[in-house]
């Protein structure tokens, strides 16, 4: 099967590791892949197996995202040239005519058996519909539909795909509740995942050293609260200093636009003892690895990767319940739902820490017994291109 992957940017996020891991495992299954960043700089080219083709676009095409930024280093005629451009798109970029005029040149990039707009929007939607010729045409969604923003214009599109493909079930259902006319072509396809990679990075040293007497817990999110919800960690670490005698110590792994104000928080909070901010780290995992249980505080996700990358590396997760959370969580086999909230989350961190009932015991035979796969997924992703949903 001859696949093209399109995704507008190879910026580091969960969705580029999602795009990353799918093109490989097509690959891997012997596929023929091909994939196209439409910002023309693949910045993780190095992940991909060696039989994946990278295409480009042309260089007209390849002012679909003109910003000012882009436009900062001009002079003279090409920069006024380039400010024009740029008007034109603010004019016409929400009613989507402007991926129309400016991919009007493209030729079509060869013929495909499918073609995928891997990221939603009207950029990467747009181009797959109108500039590639494939027999079948998946677009995917990401995102619970509260996360989509402005939606109306792009969600447009997703009618003419052949299959829109969400990455789970509570994020189809939320989308088809919206907009029942884009029933008829739901489908629901997980996120896959590179495990032996994920394993073999696991094994590497950490970038510091970890307490092997305390209980080590890991969380590995963007530090963004509105919807992360990563400030709830202060209050959890204050509430659980009076609660257990057990020693206990929580890394919180990653960056984002809050990451400054909730290391105050903590510092004012007077938790620094219990609670580390360890900042980005190109490889997480080692750290997870040596974890004893990881938690997620988010208030909104559509299909977390880090749950499945915890349960690879055998270790029981605590989440706050979000759409999905019963799709890949069995309550006290593999991990802990708690509700939306701080009380919920501490009882069930505590239940972990102190290993009440055996819980944390039994979650971690269960997944030593339960290996992880992939398999799943590609069945779902061949059923999309078959016409078939669940």
């Amino acid at each position: 099967m001859k696949v093209l992957l399109v995704v507008p940017d190879t910026d580091m996020g969960g969705v580029t590791t999602a795009a990353v891991n799918l093109t490989n495992e097509l690959s891997r299954r012997g596929n023929d892949v091909y994939f196209l960043d439409m910002s023309n700089a693949v910045r993780c080219r190095e992940r991909f197996d060696e039989k994946i083709r990278i295409l480009s676009l042309d260089s007209r095409s390849s002012f679909w995202n003109i910003s000012k930024a882009s436009t900062a280093n001009r002079q003279g005629m090409k920069r006024i040239g380039l400010l024009l451009l740029g008007a034109v798109k603010k004019l016409t970029v929400k009613s989507g005519l402007w991926y129309h005029l400016v991919f009007s040149k493209f030729k079509e990039c060869g013929e495909f058996d499918v073609a995928i707009a891997f990221r939603q929007g009207l950029p990467c939607y747009t181009f797959v519909l109108n500039k590639v010729s494939a027999k079948k045409k998946i677009g995917f969604v990401h995102g619970e539909l509260e996360l989509m923003g402005y939606k109306l214009a792009w969600e447009k599109c997703m009618p003419h795909f052949d299959k829109v493909a969400y990455v789970s079930d509570a994020v189809k259902t939320q989308f088809i509740s919206a907009f029942p006319h884009l029933r008829s072509n739901a489908c629901t396809v997980y996120n896959m995942f590179d495990i032996e990679k994920l394993r073999e990075d696991a094994k590497r040293e950490p970038s510091f050293v970890m307490d092997d007497a305390c209980v080590n817990i890991v969380t590995v999110s963007r530090i963004y609260n509105y919807f992360k919800m990563t400030q709830r960690i202060v209050e959890i670490c204050e509430r659980l200093k009076n609660q257990t005698k057990k020693p206990f110590h929580w890394y919180v792994v990653g960056d984002g636009p809050d990451f400054e104000d909730t290391v105050a928080l903590a510092r004012e909070r007077g938790v620094e003892d219990v609670l580390t901010y360890v900042g980005a780290q190109s490889n997480p995992h080692t750290i997870v690895s040596r974890s004893d249980f990881t938690v997620l505080t988010s208030r909104s996700e559509a299909y977390p990767m880090v749950v499945i990358e915890s349960f690879i590396l055998e270790k029981p997760i605590v989440v706050a319940k979000f759409g999905s959370a019963f799709e890949m969580i069995q309550q006290e086999q593999n991990g802990l739902v708690a509700e939306q909230s701080v009380d919920s989350l501490t009882a069930c961190v505590l239940d972990m820490i102190e290993d009440r009932n055996g819980v944390r015991s039994c979650c971690v035979d269960y997944l030593q017994q339960h290996v992880i796969s992939n398999d799943r997924a590609y069945a779902q992703f061949i059923d999309a291109v078959e016409g078939e949903c669940e």
